[in-house]
């Protein structure tokens, strides 16, 4: 049975997200939240974890996906993105190659076709196939 997503409520959750940033300035444009539906029905999310050195920041879908995985719970259907860089609240969040990756992981290892939902601040969103987005993944199979 196909199990119908609600990306309205999958994108409030992400941006409901925002409010658990940690490491920095709250007032930082560079907050990101996320949310994860896995094939259960749960719904878990997370902002990034920024540290005073980028490279260990954890990103918001780095975050959520092991949310997820903290609970055993790990056959993603669809991942949210969204971000403060937009001042407007406009522009569509799109997750970065590194997140891409562990997406496209995720999905290769469980057989379901994760969908991306990147969505702004004023809930709008665009859906695609992880494939989509990642049509080089590495190491390709």
């Amino acid at each position: 049975m196909k199990q119908e997503i609600d990306y309205e409520t999958l994108v409030k959750e992400a941006i409901r997200a925002l409010d658990s940033f940690y490491g920095g300035d709250s007032n930082s444009r560079y907050i990101y939240g996320s949310a994860v539906l896995t094939d259960k029905g749960n719904i878990y999310t997370a902002s990034n974890y920024a540290s005073d050195t980028a490279s260990l920041t954890l990103h918001a879908e780095q975050a959520a996906l092991s949310h997820a995985a903290s609970h055993k719970d790990t056959r993603v259907v669809a991942i949210v993105c969204v971000g403060k860089e937009d001042p407007n609240g406009e522009r569509l969040c799109h997750p970065c190659g590194i997140c891409k990756q562990l997406i496209w992981e995720n999905s290769n290892k469980s057989g379901i076709p994760v969908k991306v939902v990147m969505a702004n601040l004023k809930g709008k969103y665009l859906v695609k196939d992880i494939k989509e987005i990642v049509p080089y993944p590495w190491p390709s199979y």
